[in-house]
């Protein structure tokens, strides 16, 4: 699920004996921990899933299904500051998912979902065809596409 994946990205990492840092105080290197966290959520929200695997031979491709919300992707988790930041600014709906088909790095083809008033619509070279929401939600996402959740109308902000 794409939120296992924003937590394991997120999430608090010892990093290893490569990476200790020397401490000015007792002058000797010590163990760290690094942990990401989001300062600023963007309207647009563009979510990259690793998808291509490298290694010093080899390059594949990695083609785990991704569970993936098409409404209320909820961030607020993720913030450095999240009392800072009210409800309505955290929630993001699904715009657009770009696939990526194909078995390599080196080849395969592109295509991409993309809502519009209401309704998805598949975009395959020169063709757009309409589509549903299962279909879209069973896509093996390349890149996600979120964008923020506009507060209702006659809703005041305080």
């Amino acid at each position: 699920m794409v939120l296992d994946c924003l937590r394991s990205f997120t999430d608090l990492e010892e990093l290893d004996e490569t990476e200790l840092y020397m401490c000015h105080k007792c002058k000797k290197k010590q163990k760290s921990t690094k942990k990401f966290w989001i300062q600023k959520l963007p309207k647009v929200l563009c979510l990259h899933l690793k998808r291509f695997h490298w290694t010093a031979y080899l390059r594949n491709k990695v083609d785990t299904y991704v569970e993936f919300p098409l409404r209320g992707l909820d961030m607020k988790c993720y913030l450095l500051e999240p009392e800072n930041s009210g409800p309505e600014n955290c929630l993001y709906d699904l715009a657009a998912v770009v696939v990526h088909h194909g078995s390599g790095v080196g080849s395969g083809h592109y295509t991409a979902y993309a809502t519009h008033a209401g309704r998805w619509f598949h975009f395959n070279d020169s063709t757009v065809t309409l589509t549903d929401e299962d279909t879209v939600v069973k896509a093996k996402a390349y890149i996600l596409f979120y964008v923020e959740r506009q507060a209702k109308a006659g809703s005041d902000k305080l």
